[in-house]
């Protein structure tokens, strides 16, 4: 079901969205109803929304441009006689037949829209990835987390700072171990499923 429609002004080269045949959306990655758009897309497919309408021209317009000018047309007349003359207008008339009514057919989506939801797409698997590593990083309950403590020189004075405590481990039955057991799969399947492109933009 089309819920969107895009407008091509092309004598700017702008274009606009509308929703539901009433309400405008500008192109600006600010604006939430532009993000709203970009997201039904990504989640619903491309079949929301409709390409800007193209008008075909008519067999008039297309015509117009390859009559000669009328003073060569007379002079064809006078040269060649009225059957010569006919015969080069005819050849222009049977290219462009009057069949040709300059119909309005439906353009391709713009470029710019495939490359909004990819990168929308990019974004929300680089964020995805992002939370399922910090969710990975999390302390396994089943696993006992033995106390660090380390040794810093401070102006000649030793301090010990415990930068991580002992925890002991929850037996692999208990319904957190398990709970955590499932986040930490799924978190898992996000990582082993995120496309490498993605992983290297954090390091990049």
């Amino acid at each position: 079901m089309t819920m969107y429609k895009i407008l091509h002004n092309e004598l700017e080269n702008e274009y606009l969205i509308i929703k539901d045949g009433t309400n405008f959306i500008p192109i600006d990655a600010r604006n939430r109803f532009y993000l709203k758009f970009i997201q039904d897309v990504v989640e619903q497919g491309y079949d929301v929304v409709e390409g800007p309408n193209v008008v075909q021209p008519s067999y008039a317009e297309l015509r117009a441009p390859e009559y000669p000018p009328i003073a060569d047309q007379l002079d064809k007349i006078y040269h060649s006689g009225v059957n010569a003359w006919k015969a080069e207008i005819k050849e222009i008339k049977d290219k462009y037949p009057k069949a040709i009514t300059g119909r309005t057919d439906i353009g391709p989506l713009p470029e710019w829209l495939y490359a909004a939801v990819d990168n929308y797409r990019f974004n929300q698997q680089l964020r995805a990835y992002v939370e399922a590593s910090e969710r990975l990083a999390q302390h396994q309950l089943s696993t006992t987390q033995e106390r660090i403590v380390e040794e810093f020189t401070i102006n000649g004075v030793i301090e010990t700072v415990e930068t991580q405590s002992f925890i002991q481990g929850l037996p692999s039955d208990d319904p957190r171990v398990i709970e955590d057991d499932a986040e930490r799969a799924a978190a898992q399947t996000v990582v082993d499923n995120t496309p490498q492109n993605v992983k290297d933009s954090i390091n990049n």
